[in-house]
């Protein structure tokens, strides 16, 4: 029953993960649009009352700005300068929904509706990157593929995947082995790809600020300083690995694990233990896509992190079905290149944490 108990709080703990979010969204989510006007401007008045009319001001999130307001006009002018356009070509009415700029009584009331349905939701961060300088971009590819390799070679993955192939080649011998090595690192896949999916939802519901990527950064140079540490004091005060009391129930889970169906089910429970040691790096890469792409680039991006991050596992798997690699032998293996992962995981966490500092001066 206590072995259960567990089993039923880690998969509570997993779908709170992933639809509080979603639950967040559902309450919170207003659509958000930016409106510059001003009371003397009657094309501005024009657009005033179709938003009153069509109670466009309580359905959504429409931030209202006077033009007349210096800081105000600045800004307008920044966006039109961002968009392409000369400043001196400033007018008002205008509208930013996402990073889309619409000026014009007849423009606005005939796109309006339609633009801010279609919205990501990203016109805060859009006027934030504007009021900052700073433009939007892609996630620099060195920082995804830094970040998961770390967690690719972080020892918890390995020592958990050694001793579940091993499970079950003892039990049904190698061809079992080989499905289960491969179902477990589906479900490792899928359970981090929809975890991370639901952090960035979460990042970009609450409009967390454009300066994002250098908290990131920091939490990127504290996890490399962290990862040092156990290279060179390896059980001082805390591991970055899954704590030591976890560690049996664990093991428990996957002793119990004798087929394909129960590895995948493994990995989806296992997913949750290896959270402490593995999030890390996620996170900070959750954190630069919330920030700079958009929720379709981000899948495509998740989806390179995550297969990254479990090639390592499909490789343990087929190594031991090919070349009879045996589990003793990689987990001696583990165990004596043990602070060797730590120091290489730390070295690259805290040049990215320094490389993504570079890139906000």
């Amino acid at each position: 029953m206590d072995l259960l108990h567990i089993f039923m709080k880690k998969i509570l703990l997993f779908l709170l993960i992933l639809f509080i979010p979603l639950l967040v969204s559902a309450e919170s989510g207003k659509k958000s649009a930016v409106y510059f006007y001003a009371d003397w401007c009657p094309h501005c008045q024009k657009v005033n009352a179709y938003f009153t009319e069509q109670g466009f001001y309580e359905k959504y999130d429409i931030q209202k700005l006077n033009f007349d307001e210096s800081e105000n006009k600045i800004l307008l002018q920044k966006i039109f300068v961002e968009k392409g356009l000369e400043s001196k070509q400033v007018g008002i009415p205008a509208i930013i929904i996402d990073d889309k700029l619409i000026t014009g009584d007849q423009d606005i009331i005939s796109s309006f509706q339609k633009n801010i349905e279609n919205s990501k939701g990203t016109t805060v961060q859009f006027i934030e990157q504007v009021k900052s300088g700073k433009k939007s971009g892609e996630v620099p590819m060195v920082a995804l593929i830094s970040a998961a390799l770390v967690d690719a070679i972080n020892p918890c993955a390995f020592a958990v995947l050694i001793l579940l192939i091993a499970t079950v080649i003892n039990a049904k011998g190698k061809n079992q082995a080989l499905y289960s090595g491969i179902m477990f690192s589906l479900a490792v896949f899928v359970s981090y790809f929809l975890m991370g999916l639901g952090v960035y939802k979460a990042i970009t519901i609450f409009n967390l600020p454009f300066y994002i990527s250098l908290v990131v950064a920091i939490i990127s140079i504290l996890i490399g300083l962290a990862n040092l540490k156990d290279a060179f004091w390896y059980g001082k005060i805390f591991v970055m690995e899954v704590p030591f009391s976890w560690r049996p129930k664990m093991q428990s889970i996957i002793k119990h694990v004798t087929n394909p169906l129960g590895a995948a089910g493994a990995g989806v429970l296992v997913s949750l233990f290896l959270l402490p040691c593995s999030s890390g790096p996620y996170v900070v890469i959750l954190g630069l896509m919330a920030e700079r792409v958009d929720l379709t680039k981000t899948i495509s991006l998740l989806a390179l992190y995550n297969l990254i991050f479990v090639l390592p596992m499909i490789g343990i798997t087929l190594a031991m079905y090919f070349f009879n690699l045996r589990g003793k032998k990689l987990e001696e293996w583990r165990q004596k290149n043990l602070r060797l992962l730590h120091a290489v995981a730390g070295t690259i966490m805290l040049l990215l944490g320094m490389y993504l500092i570079y890139l906000r001066s």
